[in-house]
């Protein structure tokens, strides 16, 4: 048991360190949709449910599978001309993972929380985000702003 009650005495302090290192100013939703103009994202402070991923915790990610890259909170990614780009939190990393979506229809996993979309695809591509019904739930236009997004409810992107 003395392995048992150290782990948990672990996960405590490491939790207690990182809602230190992650407190900030509270906000009932992440800032307003399109305010950021330009072609890099700025990451959003980690989601108040981050605390060290639990043993069974899943990173999110795509089918089919893209590019992706990490970013810390308040960390910046480039979305390059041409790319539908999508930030989530992924638990397992402790950092938001961004993904770089090229025209095509792709399938959700894992994916919870607010993060952040840029659509940086040329010739006004609207990015389309659907739930699970297959229903749009918000569309995403081509005009390299950064908009704030709940992937909680959405199963599927299809970006061209």
């Amino acid at each position: 048991m003395p392995t048992k009650r150290s782990l948990v005495g672990l996960c405590a302090a490491l939790a207690t360190g990182a809602a230190l290192l992650t407190t900030g100013t509270a906000q009932a939703a992440p800032a307003s949709h399109g305010t950021s103009p330009g072609h890099v994202m700025t990451m959003p402070a980690a989601p108040k449910t981050a605390c060290p991923a639990p043993l069974l915790a899943a990173a999110p990610s795509t089918s089919p599978a893209v590019r992706t890259a990490y970013a810390g909170a308040g960390g910046g990614m480039y979305c390059q001309s041409g790319y539908f780009c999508a930030s989530v939190w992924d638990p397992t990393a402790g950092k938001f993972k961004i993904f770089f979506y090229s025209c095509n229809r792709y399938t959700l996993s894992n994916w919870i929380d607010w993060a952040e979309a840029q659509n940086s695809q040329t010739g006004g591509a609207v990015a389309g985000l659907y739930g699970s019904g297959g229903g749009l739930l918000q569309t995403v236009p081509a005009d390299n702003a950064v908009y704030a997004v709940n992937w909680s409810p959405v199963y599927s992107i299809r970006d061209c």
